[in-house]
């Protein structure tokens, strides 16, 4: 007997979700850095922690769509917070093919890395504070790579 109700069936499907998560928390840090407001005077670690840490997040959804488990991406010995680990890692696995990542970019990213890995971003060096930190990564390059991972990135995420 039928009620006038329509019955669809739909398969299963599977869904990664880490990959599409990692992107939206790495798109999150993004639009936090580009409405983040400096000091007028003074340096302030935020929007290099944010740009760097949008970064990590989007080159680890990458990495994530190509099978690297996050367990694997915490460990510090494989990648902890390491970008230039990540970024390698990347590339070996075809993001090239993806984003271009220019030498100019993949620079300021070292230079970002040195104090990103070690968290001086995000805790007080004295040291640092007292010497300027020296040799910082251009912000403008950094919030633009970002950009570019977000954008370029997210089909990748949701078809993984």
């Amino acid at each position: 007997m039928n009620s006038g109700s329509i019955i669809i069936e739909v398969p299963v499907a599977k869904i990664k979700i880490s990959p599409l998560g990692f992107h939206h928390y790495g798109s999150e840090f993004l639009r936090t850095g580009r409405t983040f407001n400096k000091a007028k005077e003074g340096f302030s670690p935020v929007p290099y922690y944010l740009y760097s840490r949008a970064i990590e997040l989007l080159l680890k959804a990458f990495l994530l769509s190509k099978g690297i488990s996050k367990e694997e991406l915490k460990k510090k010995k494989s990648f902890g917070h390491d970008l230039m680990k990540a970024l390698n890692k990347a590339r070996l696995l075809g993001i090239d093919d993806i984003v271009e990542i220019t030498l100019e970019e993949e620079k300021e990213v070292k230079k970002a890395n040195a104090y990103y890995a070690e968290k001086e971003f995000e805790y007080f060096e004295i040291l640092n504070t007292v010497n300027g930190y020296p040799d910082l990564p251009d912000l403008e390059v950094l919030k633009e790579l970002a950009s570019k991972l977000a954008e370029k990135l997210e089909q990748v995420c949701l078809n993984a």
